[in-house]
C-alpha cells in the first residue's frame, strides 16, 4: 500500500512502497475530478483553501501528469485509465477503439492490444492525427511504405513497427509490436526516435495537452 497525497504544487508524495504508476493515476484523478467528483476516489487533494481549484493549481497538476507519463520507465506497469477516459476529454465519436481483427499478426504485446481495444486513441489531438482504415488491419511501417520511394530509409525493424498515425511535423507515429514502446519515424531523414514508453503514456500526454489548451482558453491566453 502506498501513502500518496497531492500537494498544492501538484507533486505526489509517496510512501516507500509507492510506484510512479500510482502517482500518475493520482495526478489524473486530481486533474479530472474538478468537473466530475466521482473520479476523485483514491486521490487526496490539497488545493487552495475553500475547495476551489485555481487555474495555476490545475495547470501544475497537468504538468505533473506530463512529467510522470513521459518519464516513467517502460518496466513500470502502466496505470489502468478510468473508463471512457479519453471520451470525456475529446468527445463521443472522436475516440477510436480497435478490435482484434484490426491488429497485424506481429503485434504480440498484450498490454498494447488491450489498450487499443478498451481505451483507444483520439482521432485528432494536439499535433497527432490517427490514421486507420476500417477495412484493413493497422499496417506495419514496411507494409505502409511498401511501394513508396522512402522505403530504402526504413529502419531495420520496420516489419515490427505498427503505424498509428502522423504528427503535424510529418513524423509517423508507431508502436513497437513486441515491447509497446511508442516511436516516431521521419520519412525525410529516416530518423527513428522514442516518443513515449507505452500507449498509456502517449495518450496521457495528448490528454494533458488538450486539457491545458482548454485552461488557456479559459484564461484568455492566445495559442503560441
Amino acid at each position: 500500500m502506498s501513502d500518496t497525497t497531492m500537494t498544492a504544487s501538484g507533486v505526489c508524495a509517496e510512501g516507500r512502497s509507492g510506484r510512479s504508476a500510482l502517482s500518475l493515476l493520482t495526478q489524473v484523478r486530481a486533474a479530472t475530478s474538478v468537473e466530475d467528483p466521482s473520479w476523485a476516489r483514491g486521490a487526496v487533494r490539497r488545493g487552495p483553501a475553500g475547495g476551489e481549484l485555481s487555474l495555476l493549481w490545475k495547470t501544475s497538476v497537468l504538468i505533473g501528469c506530463l512529467a510522470l507519463a513521459t518519464g516513467r520507465r517502460s518496466t513500470v506497469p502502466a496505470p489502468d485509465l478510468p473508463y471512457r477516459f479519453l471520451d470525456r476529454e475529446f468527445g463521443r465519436g472522436r475516440v477510436t477503439r480497435f478490435e482484434e481483427v484490426d491488429f497485424p499478426a506481429c503485434l504480440t504485446h498484450e498490454p498494447t492490444r488491450r489498450f487499443l481495444c478498451q481505451t483507444g486513441l483520439p482521432e485528432e489531438a494536439f499535433t497527432f492525427r490517427l490514421e486507420s482504415d476500417d477495412d484493413m488491419p493497422l499496417p506495419t511501417l514496411a507494409e505502409y511504405y511498401e511501394d513508396d520511394e522512402c522505403r530504402s530509409a526504413l529502419p531495420e525493424r520496420a516489419d515490427r513497427l505498427v503505424r498509428l498515425g502522423r504528427l503535424a511535423d510529418g513524423a509517423t507515429v508507431t508502436v513497437d509490436a513486441t515491447t509497446g514502446t511508442v516511436l516516431t519515424w521521419y520519412p525525410t531523414t529516416g530518423t527513428l526516435s522514442a516518443l513515449a514508453p507505452d500507449l498509456p503514456a502517449f495518450a496521457l500526454t495528448l490528454w494533458a495537452r488538450h486539457r491545458a489548451a482548454r485552461l488557456e482558453a479559459v484564461a484568455g491566453i492566445e495559442p503560441a
